[in-house]
């Protein structure tokens, strides 16, 4: 192997609180802290999960919905063109007569590198977007990007994708937040949970052999259900990571908001031969209570499959970006 196949990228965490359905608040708020992280040299910027929309499971969140080429897109065309950076987030998009949980990473000039949908819709998500099992990698000129997209992480299809198509670097965008006490989450399962998120990064790379960047939101969170195990009282804990080819982790904040930029190195020796071990379902082995997703999911999907409220809004609002 030559050195020049190894290669460093200076990259970037933006760990920050976003407002249920505010597009241009939230917006507003990311520039400042993209900013940060471009005046410490970052070359590539990764922001939360539904950085603009919000996270709320109700059929509100689909107020904060975009065409596919919406403010959001907009934002990140700017800001990456302004910046000279990689600039990535996912948005609530509306296209036809479905949502979907899309995240879109530009160039630095601007230009859209590439899109993934979200493939599984977590838990309660599946009753207000639909999946597409689409690519997951965006091809750059510094190699292959991976993109999991929150919980998709934790099921087997995602590593076994990054190692089939050799990725050179992984993006984990989450919109993650903590389960709060009751009848399903005790602290044990709530510490289950966050030591989850914190061993993330560094899990994936030392699995696949590439550098890791995984970003998640901060701040309170409440959505109106109260019977569910998250909502009311709940938190995102943050815990947004950067992890290196060997496993090492960089940088690692905590629940605060905040911007964390490190070297990392891809390099193609340290990938892994070897394809991942999974569990069925899952990427790796966890408490039973997991299984009650699946469930959730289906139920949820057909709820949606059936939804004309669904189909009105989503056309509504996919029919903004055609006008001329």
């Amino acid at each position: 192997m030559s050195k020049a196949e190894v290669r460093t990228i200076r990259v970037a965490a933006v760990q920050m609180e976003s407002k249920n359905g505010l597009i241009d608040t939230n917006l507003q708020h990311a520039t400042q802290l993209v900013d940060q992280a471009a005046q410490k040299k970052a070359k590539l910027i990764l922001l939360p999960e539904f950085m603009p929309t919000g996270y709320i499971f109700t059929k509100s969140i689909w107020d904060g919905a975009e065409p596919t080429k919406g403010p959001t897109v907009q934002w990140l065309c700017e800001n990456s063109h302004r910046l000279g950076v990689w600039l990535g987030t996912s948005f609530l998009e509306a296209d036809g007569e479905d949502f979907f949980n899309i995240f879109v990473l530009m160039t630095p000039q601007g230009k859209e590198a590439g899109r993934v949908r979200k493939q599984r819709p977590a838990a309660f998500e599946a009753y207000f977007t639909k999946g597409d099992s689409g690519p997951h990698v965006i091809d750059t000129e510094f190699g292959k990007i991976g993109v999991g997209i929150c919980l998709e992480n934790q099921l087997a299809y995602i590593p076994h994708m990054m190692h089939r198509q050799s990725v050179d670097l992984m993006l984990m965008p989450h919109s993650a937040p903590t389960p709060r006490h009751g009848l399903f989450f005790r602290q044990k399962q709530v510490e289950y949970y966050n030591n989850t998120l914190r061993q993330l990064a560094a899990r994936y790379a030392s699995l696949l052999g590439v550098p890791v960047v995984m970003v998640n939101k901060s701040g309170s969170w409440k959505t109106p259900l109260p019977g569910l195990p998250f909502g009311q009282n709940s938190t995102f804990p943050g815990l947004s990571t950067i992890a290196d080819s060997d496993g090492t982790v960089k940088a690692q904040l905590g629940s605060e908001e905040g911007v964390i930029v490190e070297d990392v190195t891809l390099d193609p020796s340290c990938k892994r031969h070897e394809p991942p071990q999974c569990y069925g379902r899952w990427a790796w082995k966890g408490p039973w209570w997991r299984n009650i997703v699946p469930l959730l999911e289906a139920m949820g999907g057909l709820w949606y499959s059936i939804s004309s409220q669904r189909k009105r809004r989503a056309r509504e609002i996919s029919s903004l970006g055609t006008r001329t």
